[in-house]
């Protein structure tokens, strides 16, 4: 008799009276038939198959061995698979088998062993027992084996790159290998890095956040053959007590350093040539330091430049933000006057000239056993000359005329810069926080103007920024999914700009000049607590705060006229002060594979504007902003995301002041002044795969926005000035944004593939020269085809294609389009040798294809193996192209702007590494 049949008589003989009880005790019929299927549930488990025994060796000692079920029929794939801890074991088949089984005994260091057994054994209780015979070791002559080591690794939400599958010998940054790995992006003017489309947090070295949100000293000046991985971390969370708790949808990247970089290591890079038709000489000179040991971890840089780079993570060449500015905006107050930007090409650095000093120290280091500070200190100062030449064509209500300034501009920035941050472990659950930043920033610009306006200018601006921002944050993790954060923070910040135009703007006399003067103040504070829980797979959160924002405003805008004892002054003096008690909450249900991810924020706001030259204002809301976000996880490559977000916003300081403020020798602003609640919808539907394995992205997103009531331009233009007045309407402003994105690696032909599509739809309205309301509508779409080879050969191909198209309807339409072609040849001739060639063209305007430019870089390096140096020859823009132009539209004018480049110029290039 088989054991099953002996269990069902035991079931049968000892449950026979409670059975037949439970069937005779008046049981609903829904209750018998539970109990009936309960039986028969019991009845197929009762005839599992149960094999059982012991493996040893043949002294008899137990063995932790593994047990491998295989088919007779393949016996290359194992069936199923169990672990034998100390000899011992018990098992129960988890297939039926109809044919013959291979049973195998395999423990490391010896002779595997193999019974076979058929379906007829398999009808019986079965005990096997194996005993394994020590395998025989045989001396083998050495063999090396060289394996090409797995590009990527993939462990949770962590992705780990092996850069040097990625490299092709002329990176020198880590930034450079960067753009090359799968799902990064680097902005190519701020230095922002986004991973899979979102933008990181930070870039940690060996873990550790030693460069906060300026991580770009670290990308632009770690030499790449420092590292041997980077990983991207998703689901990324700055507190260690929060993970797990908080739903962070954030992503940071971790630079992992070869084995040998301890204690102390750095590079020197030093390059110096000579310019063609310029006495001024090329040079190129940069100092990295890193430490590491148990103590502290540090990097320091130090470098000199005249040749367009920068090294920092400011951007003083144009008016982009870094990824800090944009983090913190809310806490700055606002130049009113911006800051002369200056035109870039792509990939190009020619348009900078500079003279950049640039110092920059990050040091993590321990206090005690609880406590660690880290340190960020910066320095930098430059000059940037730049000839920039501006023309714009106008037409307005059938009238045409035209614009013109041609401006010699030189911008010298001042910038120091001091952050330290202090971590205290009160206890394993609980952390106390202490961070101050203090920043001082003073830029110089002056420009010589000649223009179409009857007088030729000068023009001098000076801006004073210090900002100084406190912060003290309590993290207590409660249990292991509960934690309470308590965030006080207080900012200071003051700008003083003043303006000085000769002659003045009003008066062609150079006799008389204009003076404008401005002070502009915000100071911050925010005190808040947050309550973070997690259940289960789902995660949510509860903030209560206080938030109060006041900004002091003056201005004074000075100038003679023709009587003297008369002149022209107006003046913007007031506080605008913003008040809010706020709650927030949000909540992610996690069903399968959708998540669900509600959220609202109820506040109570309170904005005041006085001043004395002002009508007193005041705006008092109630405001409820829902949001609500769908996720859903399609497979593991594929996600499909929904968004929709209600929000309130309040003006800004800029658009206050309602007396006028000049800008510069042609535009004056002022505003008609409204406290109104800028009312704003968005939607958002994004598909999004990424699959690292088989080498494939994709990315299908539309978005759209729509503001009721918002601040419209009313502009009054003539050939000689522009006045802008900024008003508030209860008009609706549109836009919608179209996004595809495609990279596939083929292997077949051993190319990166890489296409993306923009398209974008802008409806928005204006005056202009007391015109009814004007609707306008700008198009603008923008294609892109990369290609690029990786042959694991002498020689590889990249090239990239891009197309801009702008159209701009109202009462007449405009369009543009421009293409630009980006190709480049790498060469590895040789041993110890590799060589670029790249040649970039570009045409502003198709309608004027003769207008075009072309820039011809190359370099040869000699970088011996095993060693720590390089040597190079490099030139830059040897087709000497002297400027460059683009050409630009609104709903009313075409402008061309132009602007001077470095002249063609030769570096030899020395790399050490120590």
């Amino acid at each position: 008799m088989t054991w099953s049949m002996l269990l069902i008589k035991n079931l049968k003989s000892n449950n026979k009276d409670k059975i037949s009880v439970a069937f005779s005790n008046n049981i609903s019929p829904l209750k018998k038939y539970f109990l009936f299927i309960l039986f028969f549930i019991t009845l197929s488990f009762a005839y599992s198959q149960t094999i059982k025994g012991v493996i040893e060796d043949i002294s008899g000692s137990p063995l932790t061995a593994k047990l491998l079920i295989k088919k007779s029929s393949n016996p290359n794939i194992i069936s199923e698979y169990y672990i034998v801890i100390n000899g011992a074991y018990s098992l129960t088949l988890k297939k039926e088998y109809t044919q013959d089984i291979i049973i195998e005994a395999v423990a490391t260091g010896y002779s595997s062993e193999i019974i076979i057994l058929t379906p007829k054994d398999l009808n019986d209780s079965i005990e096997l027992n194996f005993t394994l015979i020590k395998a025989k070791i045989t001396n083998l002559d050495e063999v090396l084996v060289v394996g090409k080591k797995a590009p990527f690794n993939v462990k949770k939400d962590t992705v780990a790159f092996n850069i040097n599958s990625y490299r092709d010998g002329t990176e020198r940054k880590i930034e450079d290998v960067l753009k090359k790995l799968p799902g990064i992006e680097i902005n190519e003017r701020t230095g922002l890095i986004k991973y899979k489309g979102k933008s990181i947090e930070t870039v940690m070295l060996e873990g550790d956040d030693l460069f906060g949100y300026n991580y770009t000293l670290g990308t632009k000046n770690i030499n790449a053959d420092m590292v041997k991985e980077v990983e991207a971390i998703e689901n990324y969370s700055e507190n260690s007590l929060l993970k797990g708790i908080e739903h962070s949808e954030k992503v940071a990247l971790n630079l992992k350093l070869k084995d040998n970089k301890t204690d102390l290591s750095g590079n020197v890079d030093f390059a110096i040539g000579e310019l063609a038709n310029d006495e001024k000489i090329p040079f190129d000179m940069s100092l990295n330091l890193l430490g590491i040991n148990k103590l502290y971890k540090s990097f320091a840089t130090i470098s000199y430049n005249n040749v367009g780079e920068s090294y920092s993570q400011l951007n003083y060449s144009n008016s982009e933000l870094n990824f800090e500015a944009l983090k913190e905006l809310k806490l700055y107050a606002e130049k009113i006057i911006p800051e002369t930007g200056i035109l870039k090409i792509a990939n190009q650095s020619l348009s900078n000239l500079n003279q950049q000093l640039f110092s920059n120290y990050n040091s993590i280091f321990n206090l005690g056993k609880k406590t660690n500070a880290k340190v960020n200190l910066y320095y930098l100062n430059d000059k940037i000359d730049s000839n920039q030449y501006f023309q714009n064509y106008f037409t307005i209500n059938n009238e045409e005329f035209n614009t013109f300034d041609n401006t010699q501009i030189i911008k010298k920035p001042h910038y120091y810069r001091g952050d330290i941050l202090l971590k205290h472990n009160i206890s394993k659950s609980s952390l106390l926080e202490y961070s101050i930043n203090l920043r001082d920033e003073d830029i110089k610009t002056d420009k010589d103007i000649i223009s179409n306006q009857n007088s030729d200018f000068n023009s001098k601006l000076h801006t004073k920024d210090h900002f100084i921002k406190q912060r003290l944050l309590y993290t207590k993790k409660i249990s292991d999914n509960k934690a309470l954060q308590i965030n006080a923070m207080y900012t200071t910040n003051m700008i003083k700009q003043n303006f000085i135009l000769s002659p003045s703007l009003f008066n062609a006399d150079s006799a008389y000049y204009d003076s404008q003067s401005i002070v502009s103040e915000k100071n911050y504070f925010d005190l808040k607590s947050e309550f973070l829980a997690s259940r289960k797979n789902d995660k949510f959160n509860f903030v209560f705060g206080i938030l109060s924002s006041n900004e002091p405003f003056e201005s004074a805008l000075f100038s003679e006229n023709e009587t003297v004892n008369s002149p022209l002054e107006t003046k913007n003096e007031f506080k605008y002060n913003q008040y809010s008690i706020y709650n927030s909450g949000s909540y992610h249900w996690n069903i399968g594979q959708l998540r669900i991810s509600p959220s609202y924020k109820f506040r109570f706001l309170s904005l005041k504007l006085n001043g004395i030259d002002q009508t007193s204002k005041s705006n008092r809301n109630f405001v409820v902003e829902p949001s609500l976000n769908l996720n859903y996880k399609l497979n593991t490559v594929s996600i499909l995301n929904a968004t929709i977000n209600f929000n309130n916003n309040s003006n800004t300081l800029k658009y206050l002041f309602t007396n006028p403020i000049l800008l510069n020798n042609r535009t004056i602003i002022k505003n008609s002044s409204n406290l109104t609640l800028l009312k704003n919808t968005r939607f958002d539907l994004s598909y999004s795969m990424n699959n690292l394995f088989n080498q494939t992205q994709l990315y299908l997103g539309f978005d759209y926005t729509k503001e009721e009531g918002g601040l419209f331009s009313d502009y009054t233009i003539s050939s000689n000035a522009a006045a802008i007045n900024y008003l508030f309407l209860p008009e609706n402003t549109e836009s919608f944004n179209f996004n595809f994105e495609y990279a596939k690696f083929i292997m077949p032909i051993e190319t990166n593939l890489k296409i993306s599509s923009y398209y974008s739809i802008y409806n928005y309205k204006n005056i202009v020269n007391d015109s009814k309301l004007r609707y306008n509508k700008t198009n603008n779409t923008i294609h892109t085809l990369l290609l690029k080879t990786a042959f694991d050969k002498k020689i590889n191909f990249e090239n990239e294609f891009i197309y801009n198209h702008s159209k701009t309807s109202s009462t007449d339409i405009y369009k543009i389009t421009s293409i630009q072609n980006n190709f480049k040849i790498i060469l590895k001739p040789i041993q110890d040798y590799y060589a670029t060639f790249s040649f970039d063209y570009y045409v502003p305007d198709l309608d004027h294809a003769s207008q075009n430019y072309s820039f011809v870089n190359s370099k040869i390096n000699y970088k011996p193996k095993d060693k720590n140096w390089e040597i190079g020859i490099s030139g830059i823009n040897l087709a000497n192209e002297k400027s460059f132009g683009i050409v630009q539209n609104n709903d009313f004018s075409t402008s061309i702007s132009k602007i001077n480049l470095l002249n063609r110029y030769v570096l030899l290039n020395l790399y050490y590494r120590f």
